[in-house]
């Protein structure tokens, strides 16, 4: 039986990366009314004096795994490293919605 080489590959840090916005726009995630809202922004994000207007949806609910989804079938993340964020921001609200803690979006608390 021959022997399997599988590489091993050690993490790389978040600094390694180069930030590039999503060309379908992007999110706003909170917390209000023991719900989880993610607003989608069209425009493309530049800080937080780019968040103008009025989002084109707003995506409510509880479950972090469930939101993912919704928003991956919505089509609005087209990029792998914007969709591994909202998934990790997602869970970061979850357990801040079920614990009774404040949510700060890109915190790392």
């Amino acid at each position: 039986m021959a022997k399997l080489k599988i590489k091993v590959i050690d993490e790389k840090g978040a600094g390694s990366r180069k930030w590039v916005s999503d060309p379908r726009g992007f999110f706003l995630i909170y917390l209000a009314d023991r719900k989880i809202f993610v607003e989608h922004y069209r425009t493309r994000f530049e800080g937080p004096a780019s968040v103008t207007g009025t989002p084109d949806f707003i995506f409510q609910g509880i479950s972090a795994k469930n939101l993912g989804y919704t928003i991956i079938d919505a089509g609005l993340a087209s990029r792998l490293d914007h969709a591994a964020y909202l998934g990790r921001e997602l869970q970061k609200a979850e357990y801040c919605l079920k614990n009774g803690k404040k949510y700060v979006q890109d915190s790392e608390s």
